[in-house]
């Protein structure tokens, strides 16, 4: 393949730029989901903001799970894929659509138990978020939509997952720009009743995102059979491989543990935010949106690094995996930047484009202040994590998003918002602290990792499957 070439001998820098970029667009125009909901539903009222802030951390711990399994199978293919073009062995190829199939199988599994579990305890895990009734009930309905819809979304999980591992970032982002029109366009029809929809309100916000998903996903299955893109699921290959399930697992759970921490961390923040009132959990709500809209270059630059990594340790090239850091870092901060300053200067005029209410103007302007300065050390963060998922250690990737949120955030907002009584502001500032303790965290590790890497020499043919270079990487 053209992609893996490139990644094994070609450019570093043209080639992460190349992956990321479309990854960067991806990951922009897949805010735009939260995005247009927040900005649709903000003219309903403050208490339909509120309802949608409250469901967020749920769904995106709902697709924390998945993207777990997805990250999971992405590295094996990666692997595979590596060591499969410098072997070039049709069974180390064969490997790559079994590695598919199975994850899959294992995803259709997995969500299917959770969308039931969901949609039947909404109610219970809502109010533990909020007490006033209005949200409550907009909530609920908000995620049970959700909870319904969530298994149509999988084949897309899968096919976003195989196509990144390969190096064909290009294709993911198409696919997502059909999603988001579909969701810009339906939005505001079903939201408000126009044209032949009747006026939804909340729930229209949700089904516009289910229905819009579930298109592309029976798009994506059509390719993912057909084998369109050189990945293919293989219904031959259903039957359970315990082995490719247990890499899986190995990989995927960790993952998933690392972004529901991140979850769970949102939703007791969330609780702590809302008891400051409904103005601090509205302000709350569309900067956190925001924020994970400023994190896009960094998360797309860090699956690049990902993807260069897996290819290059599966095919044995160790002093490439290290040089792909230093590039991305070239490639990534003339974009971080500028967005840090302009996100300062603007803050406000940014704010007034999701609400007109002053009170939560002025406490996400400021806000956006406090947090804007520190972004480029999320950046360095999120560059180390690519890395560690690389080399498939994903269980270092989730000791330190359990420490940064529960500990560095959590702590944080504890101590600043209701110990020294800062209120808001406590909890704004416990931001820039979970990104800086975040950063220096995660060298640490990186450095005795990058001990015990360049020790020992690893074994191309024993990277898959098998992963006996995990016991030089500890060293």
């Amino acid at each position: 393949m053209k992609e893996t070439k490139d990644i094994l001998n070609g450019d570093l820098k043209k080639v992460i730029m190349n992956l990321s970029l479309p990854v960067m667009i991806s990951n922009l125009l897949q805010s735009t989901y939260n995005i247009t909901d927040t900005f649709w539903v903000g003219r309903l009222g403050s208490y339909a903001i509120a309802a949608v802030t409250v469901s967020f951390p749920i769904v995106f711990l709902i697709i924390s799970l998945s993207m777990g399994i997805g990250v999971g199978g992405s590295i094996l293919i990666a692997h595979a894929i590596g060591k499969a073009f410098k072997t070039k062995n049709e069974k180390d190829r064969k490997k790559v659509d079994i590695i598919v199939t199975q994850a899959f199988v294992v995803l259709f599994l997995m969500l299917t138990i959770i969308s039931i579990l969901g949609f039947i305890f909404a109610p219970n895990i809502v109010s533990l978020l909020s007490s006033d009734a209005e949200v409550y009930s907009n909530a609920v309905i908000y995620l049970r939509t959700i909870f319904i819809g969530l298994v149509l979304m999988i084949p897309y999980f899968i096919f976003e997952a195989a196509l990144r591992a390969i190096g064909n970032t290009k294709t993911p982002m198409k696919f997502v720009f059909i999603s988001v029109l579909i969701n810009v366009i339906l939005d505001p029809l079903m939201i408000f009743g126009i044209g032949p929809f009747p006026e939804m309100g909340v729930f229209g916000a949700a089904l516009a995102t289910v229905i819009s998903r579930a298109i592309v996903s029976f798009i994506a299955i059509y390719h993912l059979i057909k084998n369109t893109y050189g990945i293919r699921i293989d219904f031959s290959f259903v039957k359970p491989r315990l082995k490719i399930i247990k890499e899986l697992l190995k990989l995927g759970i960790p993952t998933s543990l690392e972004m529901s921490s991140m979850s769970l961390s949102i939703f007791v923040l969330t609780s702590l935010v809302s008891s400051l009132g409904t103005v601090t959990l509205a302000a709350f709500g569309i900067v956190t949106r925001l924020f994970s809209f400023f994190m896009i270059p960094s998360l797309g630059i860090s699956v690049a690094v990902s993807t260069v990594v897996a290819q290059n340790f599966g095919a044995g090239n160790i002093k490439r995996m290290f040089l792909s850091l230093k590039e991305s870092a070239k490639v990534g901060l003339p974009i971080i930047l500028p967005i840090s300053f302009i996100t300062f200067i603007f803050s406000r005029y940014i704010m007034s484009a999701f609400t007109t209410d002053i009170d939560v103007i002025n406490l996400g302007t400021a806000f956006l202040r406090i947090m804007s300065p520190f972004i480029v050390f999320g950046f360095g963060r999120h560059l180390f994590i690519g890395f560690f998922r690389g080399i498939k250690r994903t269980d270092v990737a989730m000791i330190i998003s359990i420490v940064d949120n529960f500990v560095f955030r959590l702590a944080g907002v504890y101590i600043l918002a209701f110990v020294f009584n800062l209120g808001a502001i406590g909890v704004w500032w416990s931001y820039p602290t979970m990104m800086i303790f975040g950063l220096i965290l995660t060298y640490i590790l990186y450095l005795k990792l990058k001990k015990g890497i360049t020790a020992e020499k690893v074994k191309v043919k024993e990277v898959i499957i098998k992963s006996e270079a995990e016991k030089q990487i500890i060293g």
